[in-house]
């Protein structure tokens, strides 16, 4: 076991040179095993991960921010906002030296998803105290393992270990879909059973959603065991998977063989759904 299993602020980059399997690429298995391997050298970053890792920061961190964060706020003699790209844009990429660089709108809307979860008092029940960004490694199935949580917590003597994530709709139903759909209880149950082998304890596990857009509606979410249950039984399926794929040497994608389409049942209209559109046309 590694001298300091659980761990706070380690920097983004020493975390991921760590050579231990982690949740967002063993999440890529349930693709294919070919997608997991492109994943282990190709880390996704998208508008949506940029502007959800800033808010965490801006969040979780706040004190970091403006350290870690630069601004481009350049604009056209017209008032729009200059493209980034050209001599003046790699001239202010060249000045920041490490920072991330963000628009104007990204840092407006990372300090407003920040306001509004800080400003919800049920949210700020799990994050007046605690450590932020916390490194935790173990061992799992004969496996090194790694995993970040985002906040780390004790409320009555428990501890509590906090996510915060940003979704267009932060709604029961609209959230738990989103949730199934992005394979959230693997990290839910990736994170909880981290903290259980290295501690021998078992931790509550508690969702802050906010939404990305204004008004920014906060909903916290307390993550039953039945979630919990069925991100451990998807977890080791696909470990199951990578462990086949590691000893055969093989890597398939997602299909071996030819394939028939089908469509999503909503699109087969009836003949009554049919008459009706005739009608109203």
């Amino acid at each position: 076991m590694n001298a300091h299993p659980i761990e706070s602020r380690v920097p983004n980059d020493d975390y991921r040179a760590l050579p231990r399997l982690n949740i967002s690429a063993l999440k890529e298995m349930r693709r294919s095993p070919q997608h997991y391997q492109y994943a282990l050298t190709n880390p996704k970053s998208t508008s949506p991960m940029i502007l959800g890792t800033a808010a965490h920061c801006a969040t979780l961190e706040p004190e970091r921010f403006t350290r870690d964060y630069a601004v481009w706020s350049k604009r056209t003699d017209s008032g729009r906002m200059s493209p980034r790209t050209g001599k003046a844009w790699d001239e202010f990429c060249a000045a920041q030296g490490t920072k991330a660089i963000l628009t104007e709108d990204e840092c407006s809307d990372a300090l407003a998803i920040a306001a509004a979860v800080r400003a919800d008092p049920v949210a700020m029940k799990y994050l007046a105290t605690g450590e932020p960004e916390v490194t935790m490694q173990w061992e799992w199935r004969g496996r090194a393992c790694k995993g970040r949580v985002d906040w780390l917590t004790k409320i009555d003597g428990e501890t509590v270990l906090v996510g915060l994530k940003s979704a267009r709709n932060c709604l029961p139903f609209a959230f738990g879909s989103a949730a199934a759909k992005l394979g959230y209880a693997l990290q839910w149950f990736w994170y909880w059973q981290g903290y259980q082998e290295i501690t021998g304890r078992l931790p509550r596990m508690i969702e802050i959603v906010v939404e990305s857009a204004p008004p920014h509606a906060v909903i916290v979410y307390a993550i039953p065991e039945d979630v919990i249950e069925y991100g451990r039984e998807q977890c080791e399926e696909l470990l199951t998977i990578l462990e086949r794929c590691e000893a055969e040497g093989v890597w398939p994608g997602p299909a071996e063989c030819e394939q028939i389409l089908t469509l999503p049942s909503w699109c087969y209209d009836t003949e009554d759904d049919i008459s009706e559109l005739q009608l109203e046309a």
